[in-house]
């Protein structure tokens, strides 16, 4: 599931039935706080369908509250999640307007801006999360001074 681009995902919800999103369902299930989650309720908020927009947000929601994130996910390079994101570096330049060599540069960097990296994960159709953890507990943070 994770290998598939936003438009093939779009689809799969669009057009699905209950057996074409069973495959779906175990992934989101699996992680409910992950990458497939994530592009899930992006895609259900930006394009609603029928009464199953709903259904999706309610039920991954409901994982999420259930399943609180303790643990942060694997490590992935950036080209990683443009890759599984189905994307170039010329299409994610776009997205973020700049140049191809930018995206480059930054696919390659031992470090950057936080800004640049939501604008990055925005553009691969992610969602950028700070977790910061000590010991056995883990924190999101979610503001930052201006």
């Amino acid at each position: 599931m994770e290998r598939l681009g936003l438009a093939a995902l779009d689809d799969l919800l669009d057009r699905g039935d209950l057996g074409d999103w069973a495959p779906l369902a175990r992934a989101v299930r699996a992680d409910p706080h992950g990458a497939v989650a994530d592009r899930v309720l992006r895609l259900v908020d930006a394009h609603p369908m029928y009464g199953t927009s709903r259904v999706w947000r309610t039920w991954i929601e409901r994982l999420r509250d259930s399943a609180p994130a303790s643990r942060p996910a694997p490590p992935v390079a950036l080209a990683e999640l443009r890759r599984r994101a189905g994307l170039t570096q010329a299409e994610v330049a776009a997205r973020m307007g700049v140049g191809q060599s930018d995206v480059s540069r930054l696919e390659r960097r031992a470090d950057a801006k936080l800004s640049t990296l939501r604008a990055y994960a925005a553009a691969v159709g992610t969602t950028l999360r700070l977790v910061a953890t000590a010991g056995d507990g883990a924190v999101e943070i979610t503001r930052f001074p201006p």
